[in-house]
């Protein structure tokens, strides 16, 4: 039997699951069949009904929009809404947190990630900056009613928020991934922070100056992972997981993110300032892949080798936030 699409959407759902979980098993449970009847699927030798396909589809978190990757010109994405109160921010926060922790389970994993902006999960692994990002991207994006009469007092009052953010930045040191930076990356960070001093956002100086000084450790954190080529844990521990850094003098335009898990790949590409929508498209993902070849081959290692070149880009990296720190105190 000749079923194409049927064999298309279970090399996807291979390439999904992590290799302690038996798909055949996993297969006969969901859809009430045998062990046998679960094989002859999985062969193709019998298809799928339509009422089968969808639950094999909503229980792997395969959308059915994946076998575009066998029409031409046609990519589907999937993302997670923000919505509109504290609840909904926490269940966003709460699938970013799933999604790296479901990266991290597969044997073979890498992520690229070219960073316009920095990374959320370096933002994470620090209080301060992290309460600030979620009290701007509420207040100021997303326009939460709550807070739209509000001023920053300097903590989001929900440790839940931080907590999961904490996790999410943890799972992420644990994972081996190549970030490819500009002397732009930090500019709109800095720009929030000095936009919220000037509107008179920010209850006390102190808590801008307490940010300002929360982006200097980071990007301190930063320098000594790629002096060590290693991640490092929230908290300062080093792992034994890789960390390559690149500096480019491209602009990147928007933040990209290409994750490999067991030679699947999927494109992960930013939107609405912070949020990602993602994609498993199979011409998609190979050319935003030759577009991060591309990159990098036009960039500069900085992880464990071009000292001069690194320490150069992190004392202006340094000197932008100490300009902000000046401006805070004298405005």
């Amino acid at each position: 039997m000749n079923l194409p699409y049927q064999a298309r959407l279970i090399e996807i759902i291979k390439q999904q699951v992590p290799q302690n979980i038996s798909l055949p098993q996993e297969l006969s449970q969901i859809l009430n069949i045998s062990s046998d009847s679960a094989y002859r699927r999985i062969r193709c030798e019998t298809a799928f009904s339509l009422d089968e396909t969808a639950i094999v589809c909503k229980y792997f978190d395969v959308p059915l929009e994946s076998l575009n990757d066998m029409i031409a010109n046609i990519v589907s994405f999937k993302y997670q809404p923000v919505g509109q109160n504290l609840e909904d921010f926490r269940s966003f926060l709460q699938h970013f947190l799933s999604q790296i922790k479901g990266i991290s389970q597969f044997e073979n994993k890498e992520v690229f990630y070219a960073a316009e902006d920095i990374p959320l999960f370096h933002l994470y692994a620090f209080k301060k900056l992290s309460d600030f990002k979620f009290f701007y991207w509420r207040k100021t994006i997303l326009n939460h009613h709550e807070l739209q009469s509000q001023k920053f007092e300097g903590t989001t009052h929900d440790e839940g928020l931080l907590d999961i953010a904490q996790k999410a930045s943890l799972a992420y040191s644990e994972v081996g991934c190549t970030e490819i930076w500009t002397e732009e990356t930090i500019a709109s960070t800095i720009k929030q922070v000095k936009f919220y001093h000037e509107a008179g956002l920010f209850i006390d100086r102190k808590d801008a100056l307490e940010i300002i000084e929360d982006l200097k450790l980071l990007i301190q954190n930063l320098q000594r992972q790629c002096d060590l080529g290693l991640k490092i844990r929230p908290g300062g521990s080093v792992s034994n997981t890789p960390f390559t850094c690149y500096v480019s003098d491209l602009m990147i335009g928007n933040n990209c993110v290409l994750v490999n898990t067991n030679g699947r790949k999927n494109s992960f590409l930013g939107y609405n300032t912070f949020n990602f929508m993602s994609t498993g498209n199979l011409a998609f993902n190979l050319q935003n892949e030759l577009w991060m070849n591309n990159l990098i081959s036009k960039s500069t290692q900085i992880s464990r080798t071009a000292e001069k070149i690194r320490n150069q880009f992190f004392k202006g990296l340094q000197r932008q936030i100490e300009d902000l720190r000046i401006f805070v105190e004298q405005e």
